[in-house]
């Protein structure tokens, strides 16, 4: 059997999962895959912003194949990848846009890693996936947890 067969099991495992089951399966997923090094680039941006939401925004346009907008400031953000970095994706083993909860998994364990005091919500928008030519994730913030 090949590695590629088995993934194919794999989309179809994750398709019968309820969205609140994918979520709890992508989280862990997720937390092991960012502290391979993702973390630790915007954790560097998080120390150059000195914790500002807009200056750390502003700051993640400096990275390779990554734009982001101010839509609202210290609330709303926008965050475009140009490609997908998944490797699973990039290695053709996975094509399902479900697998795109990881990534909003991701985004969500980084800045709750960095601002423990804020709550997020994050909205896959669009996605490369779903046949877009980039990700949008936004991104909405609120210190009380009513988002």
């Amino acid at each position: 059997m090949e590695l590629s067969d088995w993934f194919k099991g794999f989309e179809r495992g994750i398709s019968c999962l309820a969205p609140e089951q994918r979520a709890s399966f992508f989280s862990e997923c997720a937390k092991n895959c960012v502290k391979c090094g993702t973390l630790q680039i915007y954790q560097g941006l998080y120390e150059k912003a000195r914790g500002d939401l807009d200056i750390f925004f502003q700051e993640s346009n400096k990275l390779p194949g990554v734009r982001s907008e101010i839509i609202e400031k210290d609330s709303v953000y926008d965050l475009y990848f140009m490609e997908c970095t998944c490797m699973l994706h990039r290695q053709g083993y996975v094509s399902t846009p479900l697998l795109c909860e990881c990534s909003k998994q991701s985004i969500l364990y980084v800045l709750h890693s960095l601002w423990k005091e804020k709550y997020f919500r994050v909205t896959i928008c669009e996605s490369i996936l779903r046949g877009s030519q980039h990700c949008k994730i936004q991104i909405e913030t609120t210190n009380n947890g009513n988002t």
